[in-house]
């Protein structure tokens, strides 16, 4: 444990590059105050109040996954930038303890980032928590922060690649935005699409806050809470398998610097 939590802070510490007070006041706190309060008040004009809380719940989960998504992406690609990764590569250190303390002080922005969001939704537009099903709103947002550092895990590895998060956070924030219902519903889509948007992170997560945000019945909402977990297990394999495989090939090159790899 000590050695996971040694090797969980050193990358976060070293390798995520928004600590500066005004990097990190921005987008853990700034950002999604305005994009909230943007998404919210044009839900409230264009259609109705039911609707603008529709939007800021998406909006909020929509910036948790922003922050996570790039912090944890940056830091695969200063790994490889600063030569961080090739050090590792040549140690004994156990792979799967490497590879599962990386997203673990990147959970707590993503949180703080949802408890802002929410904050401001309900100074703007009210929310009744008398109703709300907390057990289930709580996991759910456990879950919905666990499924989306799972799943920048695996964009991690293509941003080692690359040698750029950025072109990986816009299309995988992109997507998400798009087709997770955080804007759109799902129900409106395709049959196609929406099963898409089943494998994509935060999907079920979203549809179950909203359930227990209304109060629905935790039996009808852990269902959702189960699917965003296993959704969230694949991408961590797929992601650890991706990480172990980029190492090889990194091995059988003779180094990190050829674009090839």
């Amino acid at each position: 444990m000590y050695n996971f939590m040694v090797q969980a802070y050193a990358t976060y510490k070293g390798l995520f590059y928004w600590l500066s007070w005004m990097s990190y006041t921005t987008n853990i706190f700034g950002g999604p105050i305005v994009a909230v309060i943007t998404y919210s008040i044009l839900g409230q004009f264009a259609f109705s109040m039911e609707a603008a809380r529709y939007y800021g719940l998406g909006i909020i989960l929509n910036q948790m996954a922003f922050v996570i998504i790039s912090g944890i992406t940056q830091a695969y690609t200063y790994d490889r930038e600063l030569g961080t990764i090739s050090f590792f590569y040549t140690t004994p250190a156990n792979r799967l303890v490497n590879y599962l303390s990386r997203p673990l002080f990147h959970l707590p922005n993503g949180l703080l980032v949802f408890g802002t969001g929410l904050t401001t939704l309900w100074l703007l537009l009210g929310i009744d928590f008398g109703i709300m099903n907390w057990p289930a709103f709580i996991l759910a947002v456990l879950i919905a922060a666990f499924s989306v550092a799972a799943f920048s895990q695996l964009l991690g590895i293509f941003t080692i690649i690359i040698r750029d998060w950025t072109h990986a956070m816009v299309v995988s924030t992109g997507i998400l935005f798009i087709f997770t219902g955080m804007i759109i519903p799902v129900e409106s889509f395709p049959p196609a699409l929406q099963g898409f948007a089943g494998v994509l992170p935060i999907t079920n997560a979203l549809s179950a806050i909203r359930s227990a945000i209304s109060g629905t019945a935790s039996s009808a909402i852990y269902i959702s809470i189960l699917r965003e977990a296993i959704v969230g297990i694949v991408y961590l394999t797929i992601g650890f398998l991706g990480f172990v495989f980029f190492e090889k090939v990194a091995k059988r090159n003779g180094t990190l610097e050829r674009d090839e790899i």
